[in-house]
């Protein structure tokens, strides 16, 4: 997240500087908008397994999981105009997104699944002219959303997750008020942890408790059509 932040405000300050020579006009991004938009989502939990074995036994392990899949959503949002050369908008977004990460093979036969539940988010977006109907943005956005755990021996449960959005991407707007919007960011969710999982050496010679703690983080690309009223 802090290298993606380094990059955005690298890009800002170029694109500042170029901004004042563009033939620029704010006022064809004014206005109410709905729109709907296909994406690639790409989810990851990065965490760290405790065992704990006997009464003073613990011991970590570190891992990875993750999957990347198709998503279809929608949104709607509102651009104010701010000078000649700049607006913002603020907005809300819908994605209907069902997904399972899974672990196989925790401990032998056992295996732990993450599914993923659908995203609503809110965002502001500062934006930039650099042409009279093309605009470059910066998002800063606050997602909300569930995910379930479930597994061979994991006791169900789920866990609500909120998380920070950050990307950047272009506007582009025809006089008819259609408009096209690209762009890509990550989304770095709170982290949430699994515990009392049930495990055995895999010869049922002896038994011991796990928990796992991940760091849910969402990466993706998107591509949105929509009309400006």
């Amino acid at each position: 997240m802090n290298k993606l932040s380094k990059i955005v405000g690298t890009v800002c300050i170029s694109l500042m500087g170029s901004i004042g020579a563009a033939n620029a006009d704010s006022s064809a991004f004014t206005g109410a908008y709905v729109a709907i938009n296909g994406s690639a989502l790409g989810i990851a939990a990065n965490g760290t397994r405790t065992k704990t074995v006997g009464h003073a036994d613990s011991r970590t392990q570190k891992g990875a999981m993750g999957m990347v899949s198709p998503a279809v959503g929608a949104e709607a949002g509102f651009s104010y105009p701010l000078s000649d050369m700049a607006f913002i908008t603020v907005g809300v977004q819908y994605q209907p997104f069902d997904a399972d990460v899974k672990g196989e093979s925790v401990t032998n036969a056992t295996n732990v699944k993450l599914t993923t539940d659908d995203i609503v988010s809110i965002f502001i977006e500062p934006s930039f002219n650099v042409t009279e109907n093309s605009a470059f943005f910066i998002k800063v956005g606050a997602s909300e959303s569930e995910i379930s755990a479930t597994g061979t021996n994991v006791t169900n449960k789920t866990y609500d997750l909120s998380g920070t959005t950050l990307a950047m991407g272009t506007k582009t707007i025809s006089d008819n008020g259609l408009f096209l919007k690209t762009e890509a960011g990550i989304t770095d969710y709170d982290s949430i942890t699994i515990g009392n999982i049930k495990e055995s050496d895999g010869h049922d010679t002896s038994t011991f408790t796990s928990s796992v703690k991940a760091d849910v983080e969402l990466a993706y690309g998107a591509v949105t059509i929509g009309y400006k009223f």
